[in-house]
């Protein structure tokens, strides 16, 4: 598919460092954590990808504009979901287009703002995205479930953790 699909901008270390080679010596603890972490979220995110072309014969991205979509029954200007999925207006356009033609989205324009187009699924996208999102969810469910629920657990606490921490460093 010709869709954009934008990656965080860590992955582009992949083409100096192999993310999962360990790190020569036992320092840099918390370089390898970050490494390892970026690896998982990579691997993941190819899992997951795949089985939505091959199942769905459509692409993480588009998925990604349908799950946002769905939360705003009411739509979204084509700038918010721009925002929202940290990606270029014209990636979203070229996105939107393709769901429009496929039936998935409309637009319409925004009453407040004529500059403006408000994207929404349709009955027949939200259907479909229902579908890729039980999928979906079935899918990490079991990747994930390999995991004991302890582990899961603390994992899920530390994650928290290190999110709150990242957040302060944010607003910093």
């Amino acid at each position: 598919m010709s869709d954009v699909i934008v990656k965080p901008a860590a992955p582009r270390m992949r083409d100096r460092v192999n993310l999962d080679m360990p790190l020569a010596g036992k320092g840099h603890l918390e370089l390898r954590l970050w490494l390892r972490m970026i690896s998982c979220s990579m691997k993941m995110e190819s899992i997951l990808s795949q089985r939505l072309r091959k199942e769905f014969k459509t692409s993480m991205a588009r998925f990604d504009v349908m799950s946002q979509l769905e939360r705003f029954p009411d739509g979204l200007t084509m700038s918010e979901l721009s925002r929202r999925l940290i990606v270029s207006n014209g990636a979203i356009t070229g996105l939107v287009d393709k769901l429009a033609a496929a039936g998935l989205v409309t637009r319409r324009e925004d009453p407040k703002d004529r500059r403006s187009t408000i994207v929404r699924l349709t009955r027949k996208g939200r259907d479909n995205f229902l579908r890729m999102a039980h999928r979906h969810e079935e899918w990490v469910v079991s990747i994930l479930g390999e995991l004991s629920s302890e582990a899961q657990s603390e994992l899920l606490q530390n994650l928290t953790l290190l999110q709150r921490n990242l957040d302060l460093h944010v607003k910093s």
